[in-house]
């Protein structure tokens, strides 16, 4: 699940939602006969956004749902789904009167007309599926992931995110719900469909989002800031600020190498991003990575004491300096041995105790282990990745200082 911007205003828009349909008894806005709601007593998903253009201060909410209650597409007053209402109607209609002959000839005892049924109904599905479209976050329309689960798309908060980054509205909220009775359920984005589309639509893989801070799982090979020149701007800050202008430019809680994956944060306000880099400085942060060293380490656990420094002759590389290096120590422990392509790698947790520039990397090379795929200090085959993952952060909220604990297992 994704907790992704479940702001108390999109709880409370989803509140008075709920309270309008069922004064109503309408699930349409304006209220229809057409449209009661009983449509939506089936245990629905629905989900209301709230939006900013971007040229104004105006406030807009967006309202969505999930599916096709009552097999209805569409309802008045909702965002329309992901794809185009008439062509749906058109290609689901293709076969269905073919359909619907073979499945009496099957009821009549003809089982050989299932194959040809199956066929025909696997044929409507495919082109309905590539139907779908989603507005992304750089402002281009991306379809269904091949062998995405039925249903993906079809959600009502992701219909929502669509609809404002196709109008190009930041986004301020979002709550999805259930109404059951008069009392609502809310629910996060699921991952096992929305979390298919959503980092592509988003630019990021966010784990967690508030009115404060985000934390995002980033891909190795991604920037955690701009680098020098336009073909280095593409970073987590970058694609966060763009999604999120009212955001600080400089948004970066903290960093992650280029080559390293894992979980980062990043603020909202100005404010939120000062109390995290107060939290940093005054070790209030506890981090945690997981690697694959080269080799075989026979401790179960240890610590590497080891000043580094940057060697100014050679940059961006890091050295030991016992004199003029600054303190950097990292504690271990050993999680298994494993054997890939014929050669023995260790995976270990990282705790380090201090943060300086490629620690883990550097530390791990200095004791003879290098990190598999680590092309600065050690070795790196064609395609393969820096095997080192920041699995765990734990944090105190920059508002209410309640320790937040969030996790990502490693993909290697």
């Amino acid at each position: 699940m994704i907790a992704f911007l479940e702001t108390e205003e999109a709880r409370i828009e989803a509140e008075k939602m709920a309270e309008a349909i069922a004064a109503s008894g309408s699930a349409s806005f304006p209220p229809s006969d057409e449209y009661p709601s009983s449509i939506l007593q089936d245990g629905t998903m629905l989900a209301v956004l709230i939006a900013r253009p971007r040229s104004s201060n105006d406030l807009k909410v967006l309202r969505g749902f999930s599916g096709f209650p009552a097999g209805h597409p569409a309802i008045p007053g909702y965002v329309n789904p992901c794809f185009s209402v008439n062509a749906w109607k058109a290609t689901a209609g293709e076969n269905d009167a073919e359909i619907h002959r073979l499945t009496k000839l099957i009821e009549s005892g003809r089982e050989d007309e299932r194959e040809r049924r199956k066929a025909l109904t696997e044929e409507s599905l495919s082109r309905i599926r590539k139907l779908y479209s989603f507005r992304t976050w750089d402002g281009r329309d991306v379809p269904l992931p091949e062998k995405a689960p039925w249903g993906t798309g079809d959600c009502a908060g992701l219909r929502c995110i669509s609809t404002a980054l196709r109008k190009g509205w930041e986004i301020m909220g979002l709550a999805e719900f259930r109404m059951e009775g008069r009392s609502l359920s809310f629910h996060p984005p699921c991952t096992a469909r929305c979390g298919l589309l959503l980092p592509q639509m988003l630019g990021l893989d966010y784990i967690y989002a508030d009115e404060d801070i985000a934390v995002i799982n980033k891909e190795a090979g991604m920037l955690s800031v701009p680098g020098r020149g336009e073909d280095k701007k593409d970073s987590a800050s970058y694609r966060f600020h763009s999604l999120f202008p009212r955001s600080p430019v400089e948004c970066n809680g903290h960093r992650l190498d280029m080559d390293t994956s894992g979980l980062l944060a990043l603020a909202f306000s100005r404010e939120s991003k000062r109390s995290l880099s107060m939290a940093f400085e005054n070790h209030m942060v506890r981090k945690e990575y997981e690697a694959l060293l080269t080799g075989v380490l026979k401790e179960e656990e240890g610590i590497i004491d080891i000043p580094i420094r940057l060697d100014v002759e050679n940059r961006p590389y890091q050295i030991a300096d016992p004199e003029q290096g600054k303190k950097a120590i990292t504690r271990w422990k050993r999680l298994s041995v494993e054997v890939m392509d014929g050669e023995k790698y260790t995976r270990v947790r990282f705790f380090p105790e201090t943060g300086r520039t490629h620690q883990l990397r550097v530390h791990s090379a200095l004791i003879g282990h290098p990190i598999k795929g680590d092309r600065l200090y050690g070795t790196r085959r064609e395609g393969e990745r820096l095997a080192l993952h920041a699995a765990s952060l734990e944090l105190p909220h920059p508002r209410t200082g309640k320790m937040m604990v969030f996790t990502s297992p490693a993909p290697f």
